[in-house]
C-alpha cells in the first residue's frame, strides 16, 4: 500500500477544494487502517551460502567470500525487481543483520533495537562495568529474554510459543504447479515457511543416480507385480530416468526441505493454529509431522543462517531439478492491486487490499464496469463510491439517476459537486438547442488540423433523435419539415452552417446566444403543416414543462456532476435522458487526453423491456465508443430480467459484454442464472453471490474473479450511505449536537441575563 498512498498524498497536494481534501484525508486514514491490521503484509528474507571453490588458496578467503555474497545478492535483487517485487536495500549491512536477528529472535517485544541497546549498556553501567562496555558481545543485543524448551512439542521464547512442522521426504507432491508454495505463504498470521535449496554437485550425483537405477532395476526383476514393493519400485525407476533425462539437459540438481514456524500467544491457539494448518495440507494431498523432541534443534535450523540440522535435512529433503526449484517461486500472492487504482475494499479469502485502476489500457481492454446486484446490495453505495474516489483522482464524473436521484445529492454537494434536476418543476435547464464550444486544442495537437464539419448539422442530427424521443409518431415528412424548422430557427440567430457564424461577433471567444425551444415553437407555428408538432412542444415552451424553454444556467465543467431525471414520468423519461446524455456525449468527446468517468444507474429503466428502443441505442453507443474518447461508462442495474428484456435482451448482453469489469453483488438464484453464461460463473462462484452479505461482491476482470469486502471510510459512509438505520442514526447525532449547541447558547444568555439583573439591584 506504500506507493498507493504516496499517489493519494500527491492528489491531496494538487486538490483545490477542501471538502475533497479533507475525504482524502479520511480515506489515508483508512488506508493505514487496512494496512496495519486487515491487510496481510509479507516479508521474504533471502540468505546465501558461500561455495568455496575446491583447490582454490584460501589465503584471503573472507574477503573472496564477501565479494562472492555481495554479487550473488546483486544478482538475486536485479532479476527480483524484473519480476515486479521490491527489495529493501539497507544502508548500513551491519545494522540491518542485527535488526533482523533481532526481530525475528524476540518477536513478542514492543522495544526497539536502540532502545534494546541503551537498556544493555546501562545494565552494563549500574553494575561497575563501564570497562567493558566496548567489548560487550554482540548477541547481547539481540538475543531474547528467556528461552524454554522444557515441553517436547513446543518452545517458549519471551512469552511466544513456537512449533515446528516439518513436510518429510514422502510428504510432496509428484507433480505440483508453478507457484504452489503460496498456500503456506499467504496462510496468514503467525505461519512462517523456511526454505532450504542446496544444490548438488552435478557430476557426483549422476553417478548416484546411474547405480540407484541398476539396484532398482535388479530388484524389480525378483519382484511379482502383485507383490506390495512392485509399485514403489516401478515408480523409483521412472523417477530415476525423469532426473537423469533432466541432468542430461543442462539442469542442476537440489534438496529441498520445508521447515514451517507457527506462533501464537498461549498453547491452546498454538495447538488450533497446527491442526488446522495440518488439515489445509493434507486437503492438498501434502503430508506434515511435528518436529516433536526436536524443537529445539528445529529452532536453530530456523535461524538465518543456512544450517539446517543434519537428522532434520536427512527426514525431509525431497529431489528437484532446476524446473521443480523454479516452480517454488514464494513471491507470489493472490491479489488484484494496481497502484494507482481506486480501492474497493479487502479480498475476502486472504484480506489483501484489491485497487484497480481501470484506465491502465496496458491491462484492461477498455474502462466500462457493469455492476449487477439485488436491491438492497449496496449498489448505490457501491457506485458512489467508486465515483467519490474517482473525483479525487481528477476523473471527470457525471451521474445519470433515472430512479432515486435524492440518494446522490448528499455526496454531489459535499464534494462541491454540480447537481442538475432535469425535471418540470426544477430551475435547472440545459438548452437542449445549445450548440456547445469545445475545446479542440487536444485533437488538433495530436492529430493535426482537422477536417471541416459543419456543428449545425452535427446538432441538428442529435436534435432529430430527441424529438424522435418526444414524438415517436412522426411522419417522413414531418421530420423533412422539423429540419427545415430547426435550420430556420438558428438563422433567426444568426447560426448558419458556416462555423464561423457560431462565434459573438461582440467576443469572438464565446459562442452567440443560441435559440430555445420557444424559438423553434414560433417557426413551427408560422406553417400549417406543423401546427401538431407546435402543439406538441407547446408543453415546454407554455405549459407545465416550460422550464426547459430557457438558457443552460448550470455549471457544465464541475468535475463531479450529478443529472437527477428521477422526477420524469412516461415519456418525458426518455427525452430527459437525452438531454443529460447530449450534455455528457459534449463534455466526453472534448479532451480525448482526460479520464472521465459516465455512471449510469438503474440502466434497465433505459434499456429494459418497456424502454425506448433509440434511447437504448444511445446508451450502448456510449459503452461501444466512449474508450475512444479517454473514458468509461458504468451500468448498474438491480433489475436483470428487465434489463435482458428488450430485443430479447440484445442490449443488456452487448452491455455486459463490452464492460470488460463486473462487479456482481447479491444476486437472487434465478437472477444468478441471468449472468451465469455471460461471466462464465461457476456452480461454487453462483452459490457465493446468492450467498453475499450486503457490502459484497464478486469482482471480474480480465481472468481474474475476486470476492470483495467493500470497504469506506468514516465520513464516505455517512456521506452516501442510503441505509434507513443508518441514515436514522445521523438524524439523532445531528439532532443531538444542535440541542447541545442550542443549550449552551441558552446558558450563556441566562448567565449574562442573571449577571445584568445582579447589577440593576445593586443601582
Amino acid at each position: 500500500l506504500n506507493r498507493h498512498r504516496e499517489i493519494v498524498q500527491q492528489e491531496m497536494a494538487q486538490e483545490t477544494d477542501e471538502n475533497c481534501r479533507l475525504l482524502q484525508q479520511d480515506y489515508l486514514t483508512l488506508i493505514d487502517r487496512i494496512g496495519a491490521r486487515e491487510a496481510t503484509s509479507r516479508r521474504f528474507f533471502m540468505v546465501f551460502e558461500y561455495e568455496a571453490w575446491a583447490g582454490r588458496k584460501r589465503d584471503n578467503e573472507e574477503a573472496e567470500a564477501i565479494a562472492s555474497l555481495q554479487t550473488a545478492a546483486r544478482t538475486a535483487v536485479n532479476y527480483l525487481k524484473q519480476c515486479g517485487n521490491e527489495v529493501l536495500i539497507p544502508e548500513n549491512d551491519d545494522e540491518f543483520t542485527v535488526d533482523t536477528l533481532y526481530h525475528l529472535l524476540c518477536r513478542n517485544t514492543t522495544t526497539s533495537l536502540p532502545d534494546r541497546v541503551r537498556r544493555i549498556v546501562a545494565q552494563y553501567q549500574e553494575k561497575g562495568l563501564e570497562s567493558e562496555i566496548d567489548a560487550i558481545p554482540c548477541t547481547e543485543f539481540f538475543a531474547p529474554d528467556s528461552i524454554d524448551f522444557t515441553n517436547g512439542r513446543h518452545i517458549c521464547i519471551d512469552g511466544l510459543y513456537y512449533a515446528y512442522l516439518l513436510v518429510p521426504s514422502t510428504g510432496y507432491k509428484a507433480q505440483v504447479p508453478a507457484g504452489w508454495l503460496s498456500l503456506i505463504v499467504n496462510a496468514g498470521d503467525g505461519i512462517d515457511l523456511d526454505m532450504f535449496i542446496s544444490r548438488q554437485p552435478k557430476a557426483r550425483m549422476v553417478q548416484r543416480l546411474g547405480q540407484q537405477l541398476r539396484i532398482n532395476r535388479s530388484k524389480i526383476k525378483d519382484a511379482s507385480d502383485t507383490n506390495t514393493d512392485f509399485d514403489d519400485l516401478d515408480g523409483a525407476i521412472r523417477s530415476g530416468y525423469f532426473l537423469k533425462e533432466g541432468l542430461g539437459n543442462n539442469e542442476d540438481f537440489y534438496y529441498l526441505n520445508l521447515l514451517i514456524a507457527v506462533t501464537a500467544p498461549t498453547v491452546d491457539e498454538l495447538e488450533w493454529k497446527v491442526n488446522e494448518l495440518k488439515k489445509l495440507l493434507v486437503s492438498r494431498d501434502m503430508d506434515v509431522c511435528s518436529c516433536a523432541f526436536h524443537e529445539e534443534q528445529a529452532f536453530l535450523s530456523s535461524l538465518p543462517l543456512v544450517s539446517m540440522e543434519k537428522h532434520l535435512f536427512e527426514r525431509s529433503k525431497r529431489n528437484a531439478l532446476t524446473t521443480g526449484v523454479a516452480s517454488c517461486y514464494p513471491f507470489t500472492s493472490y491479489e488484484l492491486s494496481d497502484e494507482n487504482g481506486i480501492l474497493f475494499g479487502l479480498n475476502k479469502y486472504n484480506n489483501s487490499p484489491v485497487i484497480i485502476d481501470i484506465f491502465d489500457s496496458k491491462v484492461y481492454k477498455n474502462a466500462n464496469i457493469a455492476v449487477c446486484g439485488t436491491s438492497g446490495a449496496g449498489k448505490t453505495f457501491l457506485i458512489l463510491l467508486m465515483a467519490l474516489r474517482m473525483r479525487r483522482k481528477g476523473i471527470q464524473v457525471f451521474m445519470l439517476a433515472p430512479l432515486k436521484g435524492h440518494e446522490f445529492h448528499r455526496a454531489c454537494i459535499n464534494t462541491g459537486g454540480e447537481f442538475i434536476s432535469i425535471s418540470p418543476a426544477s430551475k435547472s435547464c440545459i438548452n437542449v438547442l445549445e450548440i456547445r464550444k469545445i475545446d479542440k486544442s487536444v485533437e488538433e495537437t495530436l492529430d493535426g488540423p482537422g477536417i471541416e464539419r459543419s456543428e449545425l448539422a452535427a446538432k441538428i442530427q442529435r436534435l432529430h433523435i430527441f424529438f424522435a424521443l418526444l414524438i415517436p409518431d412522426m411522419s417522413y415528412e414531418e421530420k423533412q419539415l422539423l429540419d427545415d424548422a430547426l435550420i430556420r430557427a438558428y438563422a433567426r440567430k444568426g447560426i448558419t452552417h458556416d462555423n464561423a457564424s457560431l462565434s459573438d461577433p461582440d467576443n469572438p471567444n464565446v459562442y452567440r446566444q443560441m435559440p430555445v425551444l420557444g424559438d423553434l415553437y414560433d417557426v413551427l407555428r408560422e406553417e400549417s403543416d406543423t401546427k401538431r408538432l407546435s402543439n406538441i412542444i407547446n408543453r415546454f415552451v407554455h405549459g407545465s414543462a416550460s422550464t426547459f424553454n430557457q438558457q443552460t444556467n448550470v455549471n457544465l465543467d464541475n468535475k463531479f456532476t450529478v443529472l437527477d431525471i428521477s422526477e420524469l414520468k412516461g415519456k418525458l423519461l426518455p427525452v430527459g435522458m437525452m438531454i443529460a446524455l447530449d450534455y455528457v456525449w459534449d463534455q466526453v468527446k472534448a479532451d480525448r487526453t482526460r479520464r472521465k468517468m459516465v455512471f449510469i444507474d438503474e440502466i434497465w429503466k433505459l434499456i429494459g423491456g418497456a424502454a425506448n428502443k433509440q434511447a437504448a441505442e444511445f446508451c450502448l453507443e456510449i459503452f461501444k465508443i466512449i474508450r475512444g474518447y479517454g473514458g468509461g461508462a458504468l451500468a448498474a442495474t438491480q433489475d436483470l430480467s428487465d434489463f435482458f428484456g428488450l430485443e430479447d435482451g440484445r442490449y443488456g448482453r452487448a452491455i455486459l459484454n463490452n464492460s470488460k469489469t463486473k462487479i456482481i453483488l447479491n444476486l437472487e438464484p434465478d437472477e444468478a442464472e441471468y449472468v451465469k453464461d455471460v461471466l462464465k460463473l461457476t456452480r461454487t462462484e453462483i452459490r457465493s453471490i446468492t450467498q453475499f452479505e450486503r457490502g459484497e461482491a464478486l469482482i471480474s476482470s480480465n481472468s481474474n474473479k475476486v470476492p470483495v469486502i467493500i470497504k469506506a471510510s468514516r465520513e464516505e459512509q455517512q456521506m452516501i450511505t442510503t441505509d434507513r438505520a443508518e441514515l436514522e442514526a445521523m438524524l439523532n447525532e445531528l439532532k443531538a449536537v444542535a440541542d447541545i449547541a442550542e443549550s449552551g447558547s441558552n446558558g450563556s444568555s441566562a448567565g449574562l441575563t442573571g449577571g445584568m439583573e445582579g447589577k440593576d439591584a445593586e443601582d
